[in-house]
């Protein structure tokens, strides 16, 4: 058998049926502790706890900078070799609190200039849970209103909705809400998806397609109208499996959903080029919607140690304490349970292959502007938007519409680019409102 595993840091990071055992099964003989290679299989909490303890180092600590990669597998030795710099006292801390992601969210808001307080530009925000049914669930949205307004005047501003993509949350824009703030005249509304981050996290029962689209679309269309939003005054900014829902949503329901949509770095746009090698195991996983964030779950007091895998390198080029909340808010909405995510097998073929993609889908249909952002190092093909922009402009124009589509790079940065070059970033947000 091959013994390679998909990685915790190159893979966005569910299954509740696979246990840390399950997974360890695959290689009990490869995985080397600090001092010797195990000379026979041990139980998994066994493994991941040697494994783990192998380092406790604080977060951040000799760490480096890593861009986002391919989802694929990798070397068994590889994964472990990494290093899960949080110490053992401090993940167990973190555990403690695993049942309120609300209280990490708050404390990483809380290095905001105008959370929870009005800040000296007069700006203030505040965390909403806004209710979509009649069994309690809801969307947890985090807004900021310009100076001197509140929620009631909501229809006389203009609207950024931000939208995360897969596995993600609101929190982790944290470094885009005090720049794109900064406009008189605009609401900043973030938004976590239906089943993600701080929102509710239901069963996930969506059987096909149309049922997993109409989870997500019901959902947002439900927050939506109990926001007093014109759609004309709208800007969306979405990124990864949020930007492709979204478009999906505006072809399906409607086409005039906003007035532009900032597609950063979408996902599912064309298939690849070129044949992803996937090995037979992997694919089972992925067919299974088994992904690390079961490493996290299992691992029980040790989860937030095994975030800390990632997020040390994630997270390495922010000020520490930004860094260290924002990895403890990783490990918050990681480690809660699986509900939203379990889309991915619908949307996505192993090696994140679009099943559906957009440009098969009716773009044409769209009758909003769209802007395709791409890092100049990033793994999804930015010949998608070029080609969707060509159609949409090709038909814009035999039409005598004044829609239109572009194409732009962002930097010295990956699929992350809201992240990876976070000034580039939030200045191309700023010119989009400017133009709006």
């Amino acid at each position: 058998m091959s013994k390679r595993l998909f990685s915790i840091s190159n893979f966005n990071l569910n299954s509740s049926t696979f246990s840390v055992n399950n997974l360890l099964s695959y290689v009990p003989r490869a995985i080397p502790t600090k001092k010797k290679s195990l000379s026979k299989p041990q139980s998994g909490k066994r493994v991941v706890a040697e494994v783990l303890n192998a380092t406790t180092n604080e977060v951040h600590q000799h760490s480096h900078y890593k861009r986002s990669t391919h989802p694929t597998s990798v070397p068994i030795s590889k994964l472990f070799s990494n290093n899960f710099p949080l110490s053992v006292a401090e993940s167990i801390e973190h555990y403690k609190l695993r049942n309120d992601p609300l209280q990490f969210q708050h404390e990483l808001l809380s290095v905001l200039p105008f959370y929870p307080n009005m800040d000296h530009l007069g700006r203030t925000s505040k965390v909403l849970k806004v209710f979509i049914d009649d069994k309690g669930n809801y969307i947890n949205e985090f807004v900021i209103y310009p100076p001197g307004k509140t929620e009631a005047d909501l229809a006389s501003l203009k609207h950024l909705v931000m939208i995360h993509g897969y596995g993600a949350g609101l929190g982790f824009y944290l470094k885009n809400f005090d720049a794109i703030s900064s406009r008189d005249g605009w609401c900043i509304h973030a938004i976590d998806l239906f089943g993600y981050g701080c929102s509710s996290r239901p069963h996930f029962h969506p059987q096909n397609l149309k049922e997993v689209e109409d989870w997500f679309y019901d959902s947002y269309e439900a927050w939506l109208a109990q926001k007093d939003i014109d759609k004309s005054k709208m800007l969306i900014m979405a990124h990864s499996m949020g930007a492709y829902l979204m478009a999906c949503y505006g072809i399906a329901r409607d086409p005039y959903f906003c007035k532009k949509i900032i597609m950063a770095s979408p996902g599912a746009i064309i298939k690849h080029k070129r044949q992803i090698p996937v090995p037979g195991y992997f694919k089972r996983l992925w067919e299974r919607n088994i992904s690390p964030f079961v490493l996290v779950r299992k691992a029980g007091p040790m989860g937030s140690k095994v975030v800390s895998g990632w997020s040390s390198r994630r997270f390495a080029k922010l000020p520490a304490r930004e860094a260290h909340l924002l990895h403890k808010y990783a490990y918050g909405i990681f480690q809660a349970r699986g509900s939203g995510e379990y889309m991915l097998n619908f949307l996505l073929a192993p090696g994140a292959d679009a099943r559906f993609p957009l440009i098969e889908r009716e773009i044409h249909k769209l009758r909003c502007d769209m802007t395709w952002w791409y890092g100049d190092g990033d793994w999804m093909d930015k010949t998608g938007g070029q080609m969707c922009s060509d159609i949409i402009n090709n038909l814009a124009d035999s039409a005598g519409r004044h829609q239109h589509s572009d194409v732009k790079i962002i930097e010295n940065s990956g699929h992350h680019v809201y992240l990876d070059n976070i000034t580039q970033f939030n200045n191309s947000v700023l010119e989009e409102m400017d133009k709006f």
